[in-house]
């Protein structure tokens, strides 16, 4: 894998864990560095990192603690 795409996955020791549960994104990332935003894309929809699902696990939080008052 190039330096480059290295030192840009060693910012989240979480990204180097999700290249080990899934080895065909080090295959990717070696032969075609390019395609590191949809590593980055497809990390976050699967670690539920998106502005969207915290939002959506903020409001759940919300009307659970709504049902329990």
């Amino acid at each position: 894998m190039r330096n480059d795409v290295i030192m840009l996955l060693s910012k989240d020791q979480d990204y180097f864990i999700y290249l080990r549960e899934n080895p065909y994104w080090h295959r990717e990332l070696s032969f075609n560095p390019s395609s590191l935003k949809r590593f980055i894309e497809e990390y976050k929809i699967k670690r539920r990192k998106r502005l969207i699902d915290k939002v959506e696990d903020i409001s759940m939080m919300l009307s659970l603690a709504k049902e329990l008052m």
